[in-house]
């Protein structure tokens, strides 16, 4: 396993690559290759661009212009983050997540590995996503990420399961536990969680 590097190593050997008006804090780690050796490619990482102390950014990372990324966070191979979007502190991306374009997820939160995740989606604080539902570690028969549709809120807390699609403009509460999709433009919340009323296109959060 070859060791993380620094900021400026990165840069010297073209595995960090940035755009114009970049702020990279020096204390971040580059992970050039997986454990088994596996490269997917210099970190890569748009204009006007930040990216706070502690982050650990894995090979074949893609942040697109404009994007915040807080303090100790991980974003492990191939993670896609779109235009304009926030990641707060504290928040683990795992392996080949693809997040949109104004995207903002907030402190301590988990994104599974596979997580799709669309335009204009809020994902509230402590939220856990799980891609194993059966939980077959260390042989997993089905892993599978979940999906949220373009405009879908998520509140703090909320726990959802692998395979669960969470529709457009669709709004989970806080606490919830998502273990079945959730069509678009409604309000759904508990454990487990269930549509509780709908939600008007553009709306605001109830």
């Amino acid at each position: 396993m070859e060791q993380s590097l620094t900021r400026d190593a990165a840069l010297k050997c073209g595995l960090l690559i940035l755009g114009n008006g970049c702020r990279i804090a020096p204390s971040i780690r580059i992970v050039p290759s997986e454990d088994d050796g596996a490269e997917f490619g210099p970190v890569e990482i748009g204009e006007s661009s930040i990216v706070r102390d502690g982050v650990v950014l894995s090979t074949g990372v893609r942040i697109g212009r404009r994007v915040l990324v807080g303090h100790n966070c991980v974003l492990r191979r191939r993670v896609q983050i779109g235009d304009e979007s926030v990641i707060s502190h504290l928040v683990s991306i795992q392996h080949d997540v693809v997040l949109g374009s104004r995207v903002r997820v907030s402190s301590l939160t988990h994104l599974t590995g596979g997580t799709r995740v669309e335009d204009d989606v809020q994902i509230g604080a402590g939220v856990a996503t799980v891609d194993d539902n059966a939980m077959d570690w260390p042989h997993p028969t089905t892993l599978c990420g979940p999906i949220f549709r373009q405009g879908c809120r998520i509140g703090s807390g909320a726990t959802i399961l692998g395979g669960v699609e969470i529709g457009r403009n669709a709004f989970v509460g806080a606490g919830s536990v998502v273990t079945r999709t959730i069509p678009e433009n409604v309000v759904a919340f508990g454990n487990p969680a269930y549509i509780r009323r709908d939600r008007p296109p553009n709306s605001a959060p109830p």
